[in-house]
């Protein structure tokens, strides 16, 4: 993501101003994007922890753990 930054000689205080809420929104967007992932890492990390032979009887082989999550975000 990319961070901008704003300075200016008008001493209105509007770069200041715009700044904080340019921060504020990033920081708001960032933790959306957290929220949304972190079941996906959980299940990825679930699965990951089971062994071959617990994965095989799921029917999933370790290579293709993250396609599986996964699957569902992308339209293939």
């Amino acid at each position: 993501m990319a961070y901008t930054t704003l300075s200016t000689t008008a001493g209105f205080g509007f770069a200041e101003i715009f700044s904080k809420v340019q921060s504020g929104f990033v920081g708001w967007l960032e933790n959306v994007d957290k929220q949304r992932v972190e079941p996906f890492r959980r299940q990825i990390a679930a699965l990951h922890a089971l062994s071959d032979e617990e994965l095989a009887k799921k029917g999933i082989n370790r290579d293709d753990i993250e396609m599986r999550v996964l699957s569902g975000l992308f339209y293939c």
